[in-house]
């Protein structure tokens, strides 16, 4: 029951990651079924264990190393050249481990800046407004304008305030 779990996660990511520009596994690099098998070579590495890895690459859990660079698709990988990686290759949805400085990242395009000036005018236009809407006419000085309600209005500029007559008590 397991192993069919585990078969049909892959699945899943191959069908929905179809590369633009592969990464590659670079010639004479190695591979590891799991991520476990992995851990384990590096700590068998470090003890100089080399009988342990020849019995892991013999029962089929290490690759031997490549002879030639291979189209992968990288699912993810560290920030450091000894993290792990998980890949596929472009033929298979079996997912492998390997170390990232095996994969050689293929440059990927860069988004193009749009220029400022097209940013806010794209923002005006969604207002569905420009400043070629505000009233240039200000009647030398003589006028303000100011938005209502989406609508120019304007008002004198020299409106003087009229004093406010107050009632007074009836006598």
């Amino acid at each position: 029951m397991l192993r069919a779990i585990v078969f049909f996660v892959p699945i899943a990511l191959f069908a929905t990651r179809i590369p633009v520009l592969a990464d590659t596994l670079v010639s004479g690099s190695v591979y590891f079924d799991s991520q476990k098998t992995l851990e384990e070579v590096v700590k068998l590495s470090a003890d100089k264990d080399n009988e342990s890895i020849l019995k892991l690459i013999n029962n089929g859990h290490v690759s031997r190393q490549t002879d030639t660079d291979k189209d992968i698709v990288v699912i993810a990988s560290g920030l450091t050249p000894e993290s792990p990686a998980e890949f596929r290759f472009l033929s298979g949805p079996t997912t492998y481990w390997t170390l990232t400085k095996f994969i050689n990242k293929s440059v990927e395009p860069t988004p193009t800046p749009t220029p400022e000036r097209s940013l806010s005018l794209t923002a005006q236009r969604k207002d569905g407004e420009s400043e070629s809407d505000a009233p240039s006419d200000d009647d030398n000085g003589r006028r303000i304008w100011h938005k209502v309600g989406g609508k120019w209005k304007w008002y004198p500029a020299n409106k003087r305030s009229v004093p406010v007559k107050k009632a007074l008590p009836p006598d």
